[in-house]
């Protein structure tokens, strides 16, 4: 491709010039870079102005790892040029720089990474055709490049090399670049956009072009935004799609292809959970891992097994991309679509001539329906640019189970709350399984709460016994994060129990029951076929083992050999291996018997 200038078009040809354009900005809803995932950057296809970022400039029709960056948790492809965002919260770039779309203050092209300048606390970036964009911590939006239409929104024409601060615009969670303009999302829900608008790309009614953001009109309660070479998309919690702008190919998705100036719903489209936007055609993720796309397909785009070289192929509403399941993430490019699966593979469809699909070759010419890349796995994150492709290789982070020696009274019910933490950027992880063994035997698995612990109740210690036993709990690693085991002695001690003996009377030559229960405390269980011996005045009387009902019964007859009068009763348990030894006192009171005097004549 001849590198060109932008030139100064009138207003009718502006109608059509967003269509040079594609980008990908990340569409993550307020994701915080502190948070994500982080890894290394990799690029393919077109490259004559070192969009690929591996100090070369030759087109590469499989990935190639980006030069000099690492900790990057997030990336995005505008038309030639290329972005990442570091876990420090800086921002890099490379590529296609002649309106200073680079951000390092020069219009001069860089095929390896340079830092855009004076950019720190940046949470999420966006590309645009020949612009960028950065949301910082604090919800304020900054851009730079070229300003054709408006896109940097500081409320000039003026291209700026440098980041600028987009003016009026504070409590943005997301944003997004389109060809000649850009996008926020409001925390409140609220869409702004700035920039061109000569297919009302902008949202607000009109066809009028914007230096500064205004509001799209009567759209509330979105989650996420989309820019598109010259039409623009937004999710709702409910998981349905709406689309306005540019409307040649059917990329709004509405059934018809007239453009809107403000927001209509896509059709037929529900349980959506991420959009993008390609430079003719729109790519929707739905919660069942499937990939939807509507628009242009003339490349193959699509994904549906159809395209060619004319608009009989282009689709008005939505079709699902064949033979493409369990996708975790998704991106549209100039005339291509990418995908990352579950499994951390990368798939691409539509034009393939500049090695933008990455499976090894520019031939045939597109593919309408998903190959896959020649790409390590592991892969979290892709974003397309016009002609190129990026992705992000997620780092396998260490992780560390945290625990510590305890000791438990036999008795109780023993909960084991464990921590797993993130070995490599600190903070703790959430929803892993730990494996909780003892003495390597199995016990129980548990995951991880939003604290990063994981709690496992065990009812019925029992099983463990008293004593030392070592405990282990494992984490199995995925693709993201490493193994890790942590071990810990864990003490049972003996439980405590109780012995409760009531006050018994009778009178001399009188036979009785005397009772008494035994019980473990914490649990209050009652507890079987355990002996109790009887005393009274701490001479044994006799023993009994303990029924169903923790109950000592023994028979007593009042002999003779205790004299009239109150006696001390007790009922005395002398331990085991699991239980401690434990008493308990009542009375024995003995009466004098009745006598009779009978008399015959």
């Amino acid at each position: 491709m001849k590198r060109t200038t932008i030139p100064n078009y009138n207003t009718e040809t502006r109608r059509y010039f967003f269509l040079l354009f594609a980008f990908v900005g990340m569409l993550l809803s307020g994701a915080s870079a502190s948070h994500a995932q982080v890894g290394k950057a990799w690029a393919w296809g077109y490259n004559p102005y070192g969009e690929l970022g591996d100090g070369t400039n030759i087109f590469k029709y499989t990935p190639v790892q980006v030069v000099n960056i690492i900790n990057v948790t997030q990336i995005v492809g505008g038309y030639d040029h290329s972005l990442v965002l570091k876990s420090d919260g800086t921002v890099w770039a490379w590529g296609w720089n002649p309106s200073g779309q680079l951000g390092d203050g020069t219009i001069v092209d860089k095929n390896s990474p340079v830092q855009a300048v004076g950019l720190t606390g940046v949470t999420q970036i966006a590309g645009g055709g020949y612009h960028s964009l950065a949301l910082k911590s604090d919800g304020t939006v900054w851009a730079w490049g070229n300003n054709y239409g408006g896109q940097l929104g500081n409320g000039t024409n003026t291209d700026s090399p440098t980041p600028i601060q987009v003016s009026g615009l504070s409590g943005v969670t997301q944003i997004a670049g389109g060809g000649l303009y850009s996008l926020a999302l409001k925390s409140d829900g609220t869409v702004w956009a700035w920039g061109g608008n000569s297919a009302g790309q902008l949202g607000d009614g009109t066809t009028v072009d914007s230096t500064t953001p205004i509001q799209v009109a009567g759209l509330t309660g979105v989650i996420q935004v989309a820019g598109g070479g010259g039409h623009s998309l937004a999710l709702k919690p409910d998981g349905t799609v709406w689309a306005w702008g540019f409307n040649l190919y059917g990329q709004l998705g509405d059934g018809t292809k007239v453009e809107k100036h403000s927001p209509v719903q896509v059709s037929g489209l529900a349980g959506v959970v991420q959009v993008s936007a390609g430079n003719g055609h729109s790519l929707a993720l739905k919660s069942d891992g499937t990939v939807w796309a509507w628009g242009r397909n003339r490349d193959g785009e699509i994904g549906d097994g159809t395209g060619g070289k004319n608009d009989a192929f282009n689709k008005s509403t939505p079709v699902q991309v064949l033979a493409l399941s369990d996708v975790a993430h998704i991106s549209g490019g100039g005339a291509h679509s990418l995908a990352i699966k579950t499994d951390g593979t990368v798939w691409g469809w539509g034009a393939a001539s500049s090695g933008q699909l990455g499976n090894g070759n520019g031939t045939p010419l597109y593919t309408n329906t998903p190959v896959q890349t020649s790409i390590v796995k592991n892969q979290t994150l892709v974003s397309a640019g016009q002609n190129h492709s990026l992705s992000v290789q997620a780092v396998i982070l260490k992780t560390k189970v945290s625990l510590s020696n305890s000791t438990l009274a036999y008795s109780k019910p023993i909960t084991l709350s464990v921590t797993l933490k993130n070995g490599s950027l600190g903070g703790v992880l959430l929803n892993k399984p730990l494996t909780f063994s003892f003495d390597g035997s199995l016990v129980g698995i548990a995951y991880t709460i939003a604290s990063g612990k994981a709690n496992l109740l065990l009812p019925n210690p029992l099983a463990i016994g008293v004593g030392d036993h070592t405990l282990s709990v494992a984490f199995a690693g995925d693709r993201l994060y490493s193994t890790s085991l942590g071990t810990a002695t864990l003490t049972i001690t003996k439980a405590d129990t109780s012995v409760s003996i009531g006050a018994y009377s009778g009178s001399l030559g009188n036979t009785k029951f005397i009772a008494a229960t035994l019980k473990r405390k914490g649990d209050n269980t009652l507890l079987t076929g355990q002996t109790l011996t009887f005393k009274v005045d701490g001479n044994v009387i006799g023993a009994a083992d303990t029924d169903g009902t923790g109950k000592a019964s023994l028979s007593y007859k009042f002999d003779g050999t205790y004299s009239v009068g109150s006696h001390t009763l007790t009922a005395n348990f002398a331990g085991d291996g699991n239980h401690n030894s434990s008493s308990g006192t009542g009375s024995l009171i003995i009466t004098q018997a009745s006598t009779f005097l009978s008399s015959s004549s």
